[in-house]
């Protein structure tokens, strides 16, 4: 199963069928690039909006959607960026507002890029282009295993909260804390078990750390 994210199209436009190792290594430049600018630098950031919006119109990805995954992330990194910006301010000589504003810009240019990045590329590729572009084996193996099973834990954690409502009689259904910290231990304890039989079926099968794909 592919995990939820920025809808993914099989086919398209020349960002599609470009390398995925050119395109994670384009995304990687401009993430370091937006990284690089410095505070107050309003031109340069905004040269780089631009050029995104150029690639978001050119890959076809739904305004809509990044737009409400933006959001999300806004909350996050506006919290942090709150928590930061007064030591920034006083070595850039700017106000508290503006170090803020030109976090949240530089943090959502680097979001958006990701998104962008997820939507030309599957996950396979991008694995495949990490592993060909020096990524150790473990490493690529992990994020693939993570990726597989994550809709695995999501399907038992939902198995998981459907008996414990069919089986609660009280008014509401919402889980008090106590109720959601025992559900997520469960569910730890049942992701451990699972790991344990997984990794005992793979190394009776000769797995020794390296995933191979037919494009290797």
């Amino acid at each position: 199963m592919e995990s939820d994210g920025v809808e993914r199209r099989s086919v398209g436009g020349l960002l599609h069928r470009l390398d995925a190792r050119v395109k994670l290594l384009a995304a990687v430049a401009f993430v370091v690039a937006v990284v690089a600018t410095p505070l107050g630098a309003w031109r340069l950031l905004g040269g780089l909006g631009l050029a995104l919006a150029v690639l978001i119109a050119v890959s076809g990805a739904s305004p809509i959607r990044l737009f409400l995954r933006w959001l999300g992330f806004l909350a996050l990194v506006g919290f942090l960026s709150a928590l930061t910006a007064g030591g920034l301010a006083d070595r850039a000589h700017m106000s508290w507002g503006l170090v803020v504003l030109n976090l949240l810009v530089k943090n959502s240019l680097a979001f958006l890029m990701m998104l962008v990045l997820v939507h030309v590329t599957t996950w396979p590729q991008l694995l495949l282009a990490m592993r060909r572009l020096g990524m150790p084996p473990v490493l690529a193996a992990t994020l693939s295993f993570m990726d597989r099973y994550v809709n695995v834990l999501r399907e038992e954690l939902e198995r998981m909260r459907s008996a414990r409502r069919a089986r609660w009689f009280r008014q509401g259904r919402d889980l008090s804390v106590g109720a959601l910290s025992t559900l997520i231990g469960v569910l730890l304890l049942r992701a451990l078990e699972r790991e344990e039989r997984v990794h005992a079926a793979m190394s009776a099968r000769g797995w020794d750390g390296t995933i191979r794909t037919l494009e290797d």
